[in-house]
Order: C-alpha cells, then structure tokens, then sequence
C-alpha cells in the first residue's frame, strides 16, 4: 500500500471565515441541515435556491447520527460511512479521518484561508492508503470528488445556516 495524495483547486467562498469554520467544525450543524431538509420541503427549496443546484438530500444520504467530532450515515448505492474530526484549528484547519466502516483509511484536509470580508478561500487535500488496484481504480474518481466537494463548499450559505440552530 501506499499514500496517494489529491489536492483540489483552490476555491473562493463568499463568506466570513468564522461562519464557514463554524458550520463545518460541527457534525450536529451539518446533521441540522440534513433533518431539516428530510421534514421540511421549504428549507430543500431555499438550500436549492441558495446553492442553485437541485439537490435532493434524501435522495442520497440517510441515517445521519452525529456528535460534535463524528458522525455515521448511510450513502445509498455505497452503504455506512462515517467522518471524525482528528484536529482543528479555529479558522484555519479542519482534519478528518474515517470513523467506522471504511474501505481504506484516508485523512481528509479542509483548509481555509482567511482573505478578508467575505472572501474565504479553501482547498481540500485527500491522503487515501490505496493499493495499486484500488488507486488504478479510484484515483480518477477520487480527484473528481474532491475537486467537486470543494466547488459545492463555495455554495454553501454559511450564514444562513449559522441561524439555523
């Protein structure tokens, strides 16, 4: 096995740096936004809006069970998977690991950079121990997520979410 290391482009979110770490620091905001999306088909319009993509949140993830540092869920098609926070840095870092089931081990990076008043820049770095079949296999597929993940963070309403709790 080896270390396969992707990098993601780095993106600009149009929000302040203390609300993206925020939200994204705490596995229990992000498990808000799943429960209230599921009940509540006004709030799956407004991320929709927000976002301007159609994204049917039920449709894709299910079970979401979290803490402050971790949480499990269920992807449909790919089954249980589950995130824990391994370190933070208020405004800077955020490093996960897989927690639980997981196909491999890998350290998940979410870096943000502070540019000013709602220029928030981040890039994602993925450190996966992937065999030669499984990197020949999912290397592609890997760099496409990521660079994927990191686009869709720029459509986040950070501070609207933030007022969701």
């Amino acid at each position: 096995m080896s270390t396969t290391k992707i990098v993601s482009e780095v993106h600009k979110i149009p929000h302040l740096v203390g609300d993206v770490y925020g939200f994204l620091s705490d596995f229990r905001k992000i498990a808000k936004v799943f429960e209230l999306a599921a009940e509540n088909p006004q709030v799956q319009e407004q991320i929709e809006a927000q976002t301007k993509k159609k994204m049917n949140i039920k449709e894709h993830i299910e079970h979401w069970e979290a803490t402050e540092d971790n949480c499990t869920f269920v992807i449909k098609g790919f089954g249980e998977a589950g995130l824990q926070f391994v370190e933070k840095e208020e405004n800077k870092t955020l490093k996960l690991t897989g927690y639980g089931r997981s196909p491999f081990e890998f350290y998940l990076w979410i870096q943000l950079i502070d540019k000013g008043p709602y220029d928030t820049r981040v890039r994602l770095t993925v450190h996966a121990e992937l065999n030669a079949m499984m990197k020949m296999m999912l290397k592609k597929k890997l760099e496409k997520g990521i660079n994927q993940l990191a686009e869709g963070l720029t459509q986040i309403p950070f501070s609207a979410l933030q007022n969701m709790e």
